[in-house]
């Protein structure tokens, strides 16, 4: 994970990104509070998925997980 669960405060997104064709990547953002800031990077896959739905999968699962660790705070 990129960034510490204990500095998580916003609500968390799940986006899949097939940055080439036929390769695909989750990415678990903490959604800007602001109109105008960027999007907090939470976490990513560091390797490629051949389909929309594994990519969609491991990222939930990922996802999950993160949630987890924030209600045992």
């Amino acid at each position: 994970m990129n960034t510490p669960v204990s500095s998580l405060n916003g609500p968390l997104a799940l986006r899949v990104k097939e940055p080439s064709s036929g390769l695909f990547y989750w990415v678990v953002t903490q959604l800007a509070g602001r109109e105008h800031e960027p999007d907090l990077k939470i976490d990513a896959s560091d390797h490629p998925y051949p389909t929309h739905e594994a990519a969609l999968t491991a990222g939930h699962a990922c996802l999950k997980a993160i949630k987890s660790s924030l209600l045992l705070r």
